[in-house]
């Protein structure tokens, strides 16, 4: 993308956050910013690298995703959601200007990788739909990426447990429904962003984050595409209380995938 345009797009994108930000303040007026610490039991925990192999960009622009993720992680650290309290991304990071402390970063423009202010911080919202699942959190809004950026590297949880956002529309949004207040913690260390959900007592639920319908498939274009069902179990001492479908992912590949993986072509959804 050319400097002229990518100024361009920059004002148009601009332009529609403003036109979209009173709803966007509609409908997060009760999110919490309340910050403390909840307790000491660790309900769900997760992390990431700040650097995946496979992904190759220049020094400036990974330098500025680091800084994005930080900036973005220093504001959400430590948000207590008291119970029936909603999380918002969107009211706790808020705009992605640089004279809040965000740089240019990798980001996605009409399907493909571009730069742009607060590029990469969608990986703190990545985390942190991770550990909504993993805590049992009610996910209210929650958007999923249109492209697959890289193959697995050490994968330990199903593809699709990520969500993209992008100021002042698409936002992760998620409730807490357990009896006492939940805060959340992020981190960078070791090259990691860290996270967890910490509460006073544990409330006796173990969580299985799981796929069904797992496949890699052509379509008539001869683009590659992956997909798959989310689904969750929430159990308690006593069994099963819900195993629930969580979200229905589809998102294109952007890298090589071997031949024998792939199924047969089919028109794309």
């Amino acid at each position: 993308m050319s400097a002229w345009r990518s100024a361009l797009h920059a004002v148009r994108v601009d332009v529609a956050r403003l036109r979209h930000l009173p709803a966007l303040w509609l409908a997060t007026r009760g999110a919490s910013t309340t910050r403390g610490v909840a307790g000491a039991h660790e309900l769900a925990a997760a992390s990431s690298p700040l650097r995946r192999a496979g992904m190759v960009s220049d020094a400036r622009l990974q330098a500025g995703k680091e800084r994005n993720v930080a900036v973005a992680a220093a504001r959400i650290d430590r948000i207590v959601l008291a119970p029936g309290g909603e999380f918002s991304y969107h009211r706790a990071v808020g705009w992605p200007s640089r004279w809040r402390g965000f740089l240019p970063g990798l980001e996605l423009h009409d399907g493909a990788m571009a730069a742009g202010v607060g590029g990469g911080a969608c990986q703190v919202a990545n985390l942190l739909y991770l550990l909504a699942l993993r805590g049992a959190m009610t996910v209210t809004e929650r958007h999923r990426h249109s492209l697959d950026l890289f193959p697995d590297d050490n994968r330990t949880v199903p593809f699709g447990c990520g969500a993209t956002v992008f100021y002042s529309w698409a936002d992760l949004r998620f409730v807490n429904p357990l009896d006492q207040p939940v805060s959340i913690h992020l981190t960078i260390a070791d090259g990691r962003l860290r996270g967890a959900l910490r509460c006073a007592t544990d409330p006796g639920l173990t969580v299985e984050v799981y796929e069904v319908g797992h496949r890699f498939v052509r379509d008539a274009a001869g683009a590659v595409w992956r997909e798959n069902q989310l689904r969750r179990r929430i159990a308690d001492r006593a069994g099963v209380l819900i195993d629930q479908r969580i979200a229905d992912n589809r998102a294109r590949v952007a890298y090589a995938v071997d031949p024998a993986r792939v199924d047969a072509a089919e028109v794309a959804a």
